[in-house]
């Protein structure tokens, strides 16, 4: 008896290999090469093979229905020597039939469906746009290696429909040990069913007849021995797209229409069947390029069976995109739904993202978001996140009601807690997901995705299939049901209300593992940083023009840019996790971006600096605080003092008196007084107002150390504690020179060489500005290395705060456990700040993201150069900026957010004739309070008024206070996605 089901698996193979039978080749196969519809044609041969690197091609063939298939299930099934792979560089298809569109073929979905009851004779003309290759693997000389071969065949539904009979109770009954009570049932269940065929002769009358009578006892079985359960596995189609990773843009466009084509093709063989998917973007392209599936789509959508949720504009990462981007994606993303499908998003859909910023309960609550979902967290490299199902707390104390993904990945370890969004819709997956799922005491519900993801594909007839057996309540398996996530959701929270004891987690969701990917593709980091600023400042710049010049907003070239911004800070692209050419796409789009808002911004800037009254200096001013700045205009340095907040002013420079000093040894302002050793890194740091050394006793500060940077599995997404134990100091000094000795600014410039890269650093001290800047430009050319610029401060405290979207986080600065140790490296936006009561050091960047922070040092992640992917990461050259501010008081009392703002936003000066009737000094909004930041001032996407944006950014509560620069009719509160909610009251051009 103990094998019953090593012999009930003999018996399946069998069976599958009777589902499409009678499988005769297609010959007189043609192929022509190129992406779109080939003029020319030629032969294929059964033994040639095709395909390579980033390999376009089609294929074409007739069918004729042979009388021995009249009135059957008529199928074609088709070969490339290659199954199974989910993405590149498994062959992928686009198939047409008589010329319409029909569905993807892959790896996993590789049979078509020509007729349900094929007529003899009836023709079927069959197309086939084929791609091959992937970019991270394969050289440019790939040679071709795919196979391809077209098959008719019966698709015979009796054997199929036995077969999954079968399959779902035995692919239960192995879930358990041999002699546990459950299995031995259903093996004796197997057993009857299989002892009842007649394999002798198969397609014979007594097969036939067996068949029959085998459908017959499981009928039986799923009628008598399976019941309904309160544990449910409630299921949703899906595929996980990745928008670009090892694939570019052009190929993820095909990928949509291939997979949301196969989606609508099963569709219509299986009514139960929903589906879900997210990212607007990806709908985009198909509307664009597939617009017969797009209409096919809309229609499904009415009906209710396909549900476009998920709320931001593609599934971004949320430890690198700005506040403002992480609005704008959820702006964007559900405007999109709504206006195209009527449909109102109330879910964050976010399976694959890199940690989650504490940030994003507020941001989603206000965006009308009443749900988050994930699956990333279970990824943890060392601990095991205690809840599936809980009330997430940011930072404000917004609470999101959150739910995990419950699938276990089929052949993991049963004690694994690893679960996926691309499961298999298979007793393993659902079974263990429940098993491991650990809210039971307050719901008994769990959440699967199902279908072939990253690469696209989607669910399979199989997966559908099991599904039709499962949801009748197996023995020894949760139950499934197909509902929309929205309902699955609904239904969870419900169950949870009633039980009243559901956990709560407070602050962020940090992901232990892919912490190099706040690093990786420094140029892209970069960029998205630079243009996140500049769109804002657009923005402003262009309401000011309006209300002063009467210029147009230029609503649309704004939208547009918004959208390519959002586009790249997909969670493969921002995070420097995708191939070379994903990078060669993104560059030329932040170019174009760039290029057009700053042709936008230069005219209007151009006419003000025409028509102000006085003449001078112009200086626009984009930041919410008011600043003195050191500026260059027409090649000389000057000092500009008292500029005004989120606006402009006509300035006369001011000229300090010269107090500071320079030389290679030593460099001197108000604030500080520095010493340099022999290798150019600073000996010395004294911070003249606090009469106190900033650096640890026989420390330096600014040393930049190359460590060994090799992961086990992933290079350009991980960093691995293990990396701090190899390491090399950057102190190979070629070049040491004063190069700027003014009364407003005095610079050293050191140049240094390590391996075959070369780093400039220009250190700079200001009149007037708290701050020490460490302007970079690094040629490097090194591969598997991580630098980092370190400042070890002689200052005590268990925890640091690092700025995140919209505030910031504290993060201990000591491992007393291993969740303190996991956090080796961690992520921050403008500022990082390590202070004790009435001291502390801030390090800043106008560009950076990865740091650490442990016993008094502090390190800012410079570049990362990992090698796969992308063999080419960060080999180019790099300019950046980062800054030491030392200070009194905490980080909130001495500034630091404004500091941060100042480096990151700079003053953009031109000169001013005069002569015009525009005031010399004009703010467009000014906050009573420094801790009250205005982030964003722009009109309205119904172009009925302006939208200011401002958030307190110190975690105090506060009654703040507006005053605008031109006259308020009316005033209100809204949501984020600019719905009114309160009205306020407006006293002259201001308002609390």
């Amino acid at each position: 008896m103990f094998f019953e089901l090593e012999r009930t698996k003999r018996i399946l193979d069998v069976l599958q290999g009777d589902i499409l039978r009678g499988q005769k080749r297609i010959e007189d196969i043609e192929m022509g090469e190129g992406k779109g519809r080939p003029k020319v044609w030629q032969p294929f041969a059964k033994d040639q093979l095709w395909g390579g690197r980033d390999y376009w091609c089609w294929f074409r063939f007739s069918v004729q229905i042979p009388k021995e298939l009249d009135g059957k299930r008529v199928g074609l099934l088709l070969s490339t020597g290659r199954r199974g792979e989910w993405s590149d560089p498994g062959p992928q298809f686009i198939v047409y039939v008589n010329g319409r569109l029909v569905q993807g073929a892959d790896g996993n979905h590789r049979e078509i469906t020509l007729s349900f009851d094929g007529k003899e004779g009836e023709c079927y003309q069959v197309e086939l746009a084929a791609y091959t290759g992937n970019l991270s693997e394969l050289p440019e000389d790939e040679p071709p290696r795919n196979e391809f071969a077209a098959f008719l065949c019966e698709h015979n539904s009796r054997a199929e429909q036995l077969y999954f009979d079968l399959l779902a109770p035995y692919e239960t009954a192995m879930l358990y040990e041999k002699g546990n009570p459950i299995r031995i049932v259903l093996e004796e269940d197997l057993k009857h069913c299989i002892n009842l065929l007649d394999l002798r002769v198969m397609g014979s009358r007594d097969y036939e007849a067996s068949v029959d009578s085998a459908l017959a006892y499981m009928k039986e079985f799923y009628e008598t021995k399976c019941h309904d359960k309160p544990e449910i596995a409630n299921c949703i189609g899906h595929t996980h797209i990745d928008v670009a990773w090892l694939w570019t843009l052009e190929q993820t466009e095909q990928k949509a229409i291939r997979s949301f084509s196969t989606v609508l093709e099963l569709m219509k063989e299986y009514p139960e069947y929903i589906f879900m998917s997210s990212q607007p973007q990806l709908y985009q392209f198909v509307k664009r390029l597939a617009p017969e599936v797009y209409q096919q789509i809309k229609e499904r959508v009415q009906e209710g069976r396909w549900e476009p949720e998920g709320a931001m504009w593609v599934e971004a990462d949320c430890n690198l995109s700005s506040g403002e981007s992480l609005i704008r994606q959820i702006i964007h993303g559900k405007r999109f739904f709504r206006e195209e499908f009527g449909k109102e998003c109330s879910i964050l859909w976010l399976p694959d993202v890199f940690g989650y910023s504490a940030a994003l309960p507020q941001i989603l609550k206000k965006s009308g978001i009443s749900y988050f979902v994930t699956s990333k967290i279970s990824w943890n490299e060392y601990n095991h996140m205690p809840y599936d199902t809980f009330w997430w707390q940011g930072i404000d104390g917004t609470e999101i009601f959150t739910q995990f993904i419950n699938a276990a990945n089929i052949g993991d370890r049963p004690d694994s807690f690893y679960s996926t969004y691309n499961a298999q819709l298979r007793p393993e997956a659902v079974q263990r997901g429940w098993e491991h799922y650990q809210q039971k005491r307050s719901n008994s519900e769990t959440l699967v995705t199902f279908g072939f993801g990253d690469g696209g594909g989607g669910p399979t007839r199989e997966m559908l299939e099991m599904n039709r057996r499962l949801s009748k309540g197996l023995p020894g398996c949760v139950q499934t049901k197909i509902r929309p996530v929205r309902d699955i959701l609904d239904q969870i929270r419900k169950n949870t209300e009633k039980a009243s004891n559901l956990p709560k987690w407070v602050g962020e969701l940090y992901l232990e593992y892919h912490r190099g990917t706040y690093t990786s593709m420094a140029r892209n980091k970069r960029f998205n940083r630079k243009s996140e600023f500049l769109l804002e400042s657009a923005e402003k710049l262009s309401v000011l023009g309006k209300i002063l010049m009467g210029t147009e907003y230029p609503a649309e070239t704004l939208e547009q840019g918004w959208e390519v911004l959002l586009l790249n800070q997909f969670h493969d692209i921002i995070p420097g996790s995708s191939i070379r050419e994903v990078y060669e796409d993104s560059l030329r789009q932040y170019r174009s971006l760039q290029t057009g808002v700053k042709g936008m911004i230069r005219p209007v800037l151009e006419q003000l600096a025409e028509q102000t009254e006085g003449n001078g200096i112009l200086c626009y001013n984009p930041t919410s605080f008011e600043r003195n700045a050191c500026v260059e205009i027409e090649g000389k340095l000057v000092y500009i003092e008292h500029i005004p907040p989120m606006g402009y002013c006509v300035a006369r420079p001011v000229k300090p008196e010269k107090t500071m000093r320079v030389s290679t040894e030593e460099m001197e302002n108000e604030f500080f007084r520095l010493r340099f050793d022999s290798k150019g890194m600073i000996s010395e740091l004294y911070d003249k107002r606090a009469e106190r050394q900033v650096l640890q006793a026989g420390c330096c500060g600014n040393v930049l150390t190359a460590f060994e940077d090799k992961p086990v599995k992933y290079p350009a997404w991980d960093v691995m504690i293990y990396y701090q134990e190899k390491s090399w100091v950057v102190d190979d000094v070629s070049d040491f020179q004063v190069t700027c000795d003014t009364a407003e600014k005095i610079s050293v410039t050191i140049t240094r060489t390590f391996l075959s890269s070369v780093i400039r650093q220009t250190i700079s001290l200001y009149h007037g500005i708290p701050r020490i800047d460490f302007q970079t430009e690094a040629d490097w050319k090194e591969s598997d290395l991580l630098l980092k610029a370190a400042f070890p401060v002689d200052v005590l405290s268990p925890r640091a705060t690092y700025e995140i979207q919209y505030g910031a986080l504290e993060r201990p600065t000591h491992w007393n456990t291993s969740w303190d140790t996991d956090k080796f490296e961690v992520c921050a936006h403008k500022w990082a700040d390590l202070s004790e009561t009435g001291y502390g050091v801030a390090l800043l960047n106008d560009c950076k993201y990865g740091h650490d922070i442990k016993d008094g040092v502090m390190r800012l992640t410079l570049l990362k150069c990992a090698v796969k992917p992308n063999p080419e990461a960060d080999k180019e050259h790099h300019c950046f900026t980062y800054s030491l501010m030392p200070h009194e008081g905490s980080w909130q009392e001495a500034g630091v957010v404004r500091q941060a703002a100042l480096l990151n936003q700079p003053v953009t000066v031109l000169p001013a004739s005069g002569g015009g009737r525009l005031p010399d000094e004009f703010s467009l909004v000014k906050s009573d309070f420094e801790n009250v930041v205005v982030e964003v001032v722009k009109q309205s996407y119904d172009e009925t008024g302006i939208i200011v944006r401002v958030y307190e950014s110190w975690g105090k509560r506060t009654k703040a206070s507006l005053s605008f620069g031109f006259s308020i009719k009316e005033a209100a509160l809204t949501d984020l996605e600019e719905r009114p909610e309160q009205e306020l009251s407006v006293k002259g051009r201001g308002l609390s």
